[in-house]
């Protein structure tokens, strides 16, 4: 569903679309372009991944990613890695600051193994037809940068997924440092604490680069 047109400081958005619970979108952005993702209610996540639009071997590497920046978390300032070790995105405003690179997306597989149900709406089902216009199978998708998800490392090295911070209205912006071609879907597991246990919309608006 499309959003009202609105203006802000970063100009007119050429996309601005709200995505309805379990939702999914692709598209492209050229470098310079800013990707503002909102949580319109509160608690719920978006799972992001992206490709280097003119050769779509390189790719997000959450690994390369966490290696670099030496943390799980991802933190504004930071870029996003592909798995040639360049800057595809960064995240240049959060107003959350909790944010997941480790949790991976939910698919049909894991759902079965955590909750003993088939055929469950999932996050890489989400990518793989945002992407399918690009011609990007499930095989090329990695797995994802997740937006407002909150994995807490434990001192042991156990992990859990808890409920998410972020609050009604929040948002980040990630920048494009190359021409991409993204994903996103608005995470549709409400069988754990993952997304508050409440699907909830979000916003994703494009917004032009800034003037310099």
């Amino acid at each position: 569903m499309d959003a009202p047109a609105k203006t802000s400081a970063r100009g007119v958005a050429r996309i601005d679309q709200i995505l309805a619970p379990r939702a999914y979108i692709g598209f492209e952005m050229s470098t310079g372009e800013v990707l503002r993702i909102t949580d319109v209610e509160g608690q719920q996540v978006a799972d992001l991944v992206c490709f280097n639009r003119d050769k779509t071997s390189e790719k997000l590497s959450v690994h390369v990613t966490m290696m670099d920046q030496g943390s799980i978390y991802m933190k504004k300032g930071k870029s996003l890695l592909s798995n040639d070790c360049n800057s595809l995105m960064t995240l240049i405003e959060d107003t959350c600051g909790v944010h997941d690179l480790l949790a991976g997306s939910c698919n049909e597989g894991a759902n079965f193994k955590r909750y003993g149900l088939r055929h469950t709406p999932n996050c890489r089902c989400n990518l793989e037809a945002a992407l399918r216009p690009y011609a990007l199978p499930m095989k090329e998708i990695p797995y994802s940068f997740n937006v407002f998800m909150n994995v807490d490392l434990q001192a042991d090295g156990s992990i859990r997924t808890t409920t998410p911070t972020s609050r009604a209205g929040d948002f980040v912006e990630l920048r494009a440092d190359m021409d991409l071609i993204v994903g996103i879907s608005n995470c549709p597991s409400d069988q754990g604490p993952c997304n508050g246990y409440k699907l909830t919309p979000l916003r994703v608006e494009i917004f032009p680069p800034e003037q310099v």
